[in-house]
């Protein structure tokens, strides 16, 4: 899928050349950061930009920093370009004013954007904040599918030979395992872990994102740990309904007979995948299509056992009959603000380094690289070069470390994503995004009310931001505690606890945080 990308923006672009930037270089800071990579000056793409720009922009992170939220309170939101969230962005100018607005700028020295803007008003709208400003321009993502269920196909096929494999599952056909099914699987996972590895250990279900392991396996019982809007338009938190505590329940039984990964709720600096695909310990897990289909490729081949193989599957089904994916992309990833104590010269040369971003040479090298050297194009076609698809690093990773996809302002286009996915990975993501509920028939499985309760379909004004992110460091300090007391089985779940935990939720400021984003919604 590919958005509509500027016609009269291509135009102005080559109007515009180097000495329009005026004067010598200027020495100027970034805050960028995404998936443990930084900016680095000598990035390819970047000394694209800042050329264009004329300037010297160097990055305030360092490669051995990696609590980035820290750094960004004690000098990052210091930085003359800063990349963040849109709400601490937004929340941070509408409360402290040290963002600028940048609506004038962009009138008078971004041609490329305005234009964008005029012919894309939605998009405007979304990097607009809560009082009509603008603070930050977005990295406007691509795309419908993100992450999806995955097994061990070769687990799966030695179980099958062995006739280990439980009743009723086929080994060439999980697509059609039902959740019950799937528990069988993980359990036979585990009761057969001789057959299936020599490691100390065996996790039939691992998950690397610990803030929403628990959310997601939720939703094969029907249930979120995250705020949603129901049949009527109401705003509720999914951590505090019946049926969460029954996924809860279910969720922890699976906990208790070893099926789920005994850390799952704790934060990892490292990439779980790789390491429990590395030691022929991990059985099956969600995460982001594309990168877990990579394990397959040969830049894994001398870490993983002859013959690995992680095929991803259909949600398992429901008991009422449907498949539901608790995930799908969002609409935009950061925004890209700056400082108000940049001098007037350089945020213009600032702003002239966010607008070659949406001319056609920025957003072919934001996607792809540089032409003829990481990418080359015919047309509308794009083909990586051997820089970007060798067997050293995935094609992400090299993309990552020459500047291309971290997300500064522009335009992804899906194009650099099927540039490089195996067609098994495309097969998976059409499946996800095309197949559609038993019952259900105008739905698909992607929960594509994913994006209407957070940025940029929500903004809220200084008061209540300050109001609802308070409350939610409350809330999620009583869920996390909970969830660990009921997941490890210190404490039961019953109708003492969950009546005892909804009622501290509610004194932490659940009330408070959906009546406050009630006022928002469309």
């Amino acid at each position: 899928m590919k958005k509509k990308l500027l016609t009269t923006v291509m135009l102005a672009a080559s109007v515009m050349t180097l000495a329009s930037c005026g004067g010598s270089n200027s020495e100027l800071s970034i805050f960028l950061y995404q998936d443990g990579y930084i900016y680095n000056a000598d990035m390819p793409v970047y000394k694209k930009a800042n050329e264009y720009a004329g300037i010297t922009l160097e990055g305030v992170l360092q490669k051995y920093d990696t609590n980035y939220d820290s750094i960004y309170n004690l000098r990052g939101k210091d930085a003359n370009l800063v990349v963040n969230d849109q709400d601490t962005i937004e929340a941070t100018a509408l409360r402290d004013e040290i963002f600028l607005d940048l609506t004038p700028l962009i009138e008078e020295h971004a041609p490329n954007l305005k234009a964008f803007f005029e012919e894309n008003p939605e998009k405007k709208e979304w990097a607009t904040a809560s009082d009509g400003k603008i603070y930050g321009i977005p990295f406007y993502t691509d795309g419908q599918t993100a992450k999806a269920f995955f097994v061990r196909q070769d687990w799966v096929n030695k179980l099958a030979q062995n006739n280990k494999l439980p009743k009723g599952i086929s080994k060439d056909n999980l697509n059609d395992l039902t959740v019950d099914q799937f528990h069988d699987l993980l359990l036979a996972f585990k009761e057969n872990k001789s057959l299936l590895t020599t490691a100390d250990n065996i996790y039939p279900y691992f998950d690397r994102d610990s803030d929403f392991a628990i959310s997601e396996l939720a939703s094969l019982w029907g249930a979120t740990a995250e705020y949603y809007l129901d049949e009527d338009g109401t705003v509720k938190y999914g951590a505090t309904q019946p049926e969460f505590r029954y996924a809860m329940e279910q969720i922890a039984k699976w906990y208790s007979e070893g099926l789920i990964e005994r850390d799952i709720l704790n934060k990892s600096t490292e990439d779980k995948r790789v390491t429990l695909f590395a030691q022929n310990s991990g059985g099956a897990t969600h995460d982001w299509l594309g990168t877990t289909y990579s394990f397959n490729d040969d830049v894994y081949k001398a870490n993983l056992v002859d013959g690995f193989q992680v095929v991803c599957i259909a949600p398992p089904t429901r008991s009422d009959g449907t498949k539901h994916e608790p995930t799908i992309r969002k609409q935009i990833g950061t925004v890209t603000a700056i400082n108000a104590s940049t001098s007037a010269e350089d945020q213009i040369k600032l702003m002239k380094w966010i607008d070659y971003w949406f001319t056609e040479e920025g957003h072919d090298s934001l996607n792809f690289g540089i032409q003829d050297v990481h990418f080359t194009k015919t047309g509308s076609e794009y083909k990586f070069t051997d820089r970007i698809l060798n067997d050293k690093n995935t094609a992400l990773a090299n993309l990552y470390t020459i500047g291309a996809q971290l997300q500064s302002p522009g335009c992804q286009t899906f194009t650099y994503e099927e540039a490089w996915l195996s067609t098994e990975a495309k097969e998976a993501m059409l499946l996800y995004q095309n197949s559609k509920n038993s019952d259900e028939k105008s739905s698909p499985w992607l929960n594509v009310n994913y994006n209407k309760l957070i940025y940029p379909n929500i903004k809220l004004t200084n008061e209540d931001y300050q109001k609802v992110n308070t409350s939610r460091s409350g809330v999620n300090n009583v869920y996390s505690e909970q969830i660990n007391k009921w997941l490890k089985g210190t404490q039961q779940i019953n109708d003492a606890t969950w009546s005892a935990y909804v009622t501290a939720m509610e004194k932490a400021g659940t009330n408070i945080i959906t009546s406050t984003i009630q006022k928002y919604v469309k």
